[in-house]
């Protein structure tokens, strides 16, 4: 059995298609946990006339507000072998579940599925919704979702099946800070899971003004690089460390290095406009870039002539040098 959690908090306008997308899926034998996170609107009432018909959904409260505590409610009344996670305002495709169990079976212990994603609204879908749809899929096709780890979250939060003791067993729910989706992704990291993923598309992600991710301060772009920066701090030695890039999140990267009293070389390709030291740090030519390990702070469209200068300086994507 699949025990799919399904965190709430006044989605009424979606939740009914949501859990219809479930009740529609080819492989029936799941539960749905569903926990109200202090809804005000009539999602609740929603789901309750839903359970009537179908007792494979049950539904609780959060004993205390956020997904965090959500998802660790629901993982506590969890039965199923396997675990994964729903949003509340998005479709399963109805052959997820099926194909990802699939999958789970053929693979070894502390495995994680995941699949492509695809965006969809009653508007046209913003182009950063549809580049993230892309960058993500990319990481499907080539697996190499830990080389990309301190870019941008590599598996979508609703979007992902593991077996429930793997996740138990490794206390993860239990240690989560926010934003929750990509700080899980590095203890997957951290306590040696694999991701595998499947060609297929296995979630349809609702774009709309509401989102959680559009309207909370936990997840804007400080606080992914506070958790990221974090996350590379406690798994990488930053002796010897380098920085490429002034822009924006260079200055966010140096900042956080430099409140922390870690010593980093700091380089751009336009370096000839910084006049003066930002952090007390000077910034100098890309041409004299070096250091054991680099992070990457611009991200060009064209990446080949920057990466064919990295690997001149000795350095490999997801070895000794990530993208921010």
């Amino acid at each position: 059995m699949i025990s799919i959690l399904l965190p709430f908090r006044n989605a009424a306008r979606w939740i009914q298609e949501t859990v219809q997308s479930i009740q529609e899926q080819s492989y029936a034998d799941w539960e749905l946990i569903a926990v109200d996170d202090f809804s005000t609107d009539s999602s609740n009432s929603i789901l309750e006339e839903l359970a009537k018909k179908d007792a494979r959904i049950q539904i609780h409260s959060n004993t205390e507000k956020g997904i965090i505590p959500a998802l660790q409610v629901g993982l506590s009344k969890a039965n199923g072998e396997f675990l994964t996670r729903m949003d509340a305002d998005d479709i399963m495709p109805e052959d997820r579940l099926q194909i990802m169990v699939d999958r789970l079976k053929s693979l070894p212990a502390k495995s994680i599925v995941t699949g492509k994603v695809k965006h969809f609204s009653n508007k046209p879908v913003s182009d950063g919704y549809l580049n993230y749809d892309a960058w993500l899929n990319k990481r499907v096709e080539k697996e190499d979702y830990f080389d990309h780890m301190y870019r941008e979250c590599v598996v979508a939060s609703p979007n992902w099946l593991a077996r429930t003791d793997d996740i138990k067993n490794s206390a993860i729910f239990e240690k989560l800070e926010y934003p929750e989706d990509y700080d899980m992704t590095f203890h997957w990291m951290q306590n040696g899971f694999t991701i595998q993923g499947v060609n297929e598309t296995t979630l349809l992600w609702r774009e709309h003004p509401h989102r959680t991710s559009k309207n909370s301060d936990i997840y804007n772009q400080k606080a992914l690089f506070q958790l990221k920066l974090n996350w590379f701090c406690k798994l990488h030695n930053t002796d010897s460390l380098a920085v490429l890039g002034a822009g924006t999140k260079g200055k966010i990267t140096a900042e956080f290095l430099s409140k922390r009293n870690i010593d980093f070389g700091w380089y751009d390709l336009e370096w000839k406009k910084y006049g003066a030291p930002i952090f007390n740090k000077e910034i100098q030519d890309f041409e004299l870039l070096v250091g054991a390990k680099l992070l990457i702070a611009i991200y060009p469209k064209n990446k080949k002539p920057l990466l064919d200068f990295l690997t001149e300086k000795g350095f490999e994507i997801g070895r000794n040098a990530w993208f921010l």
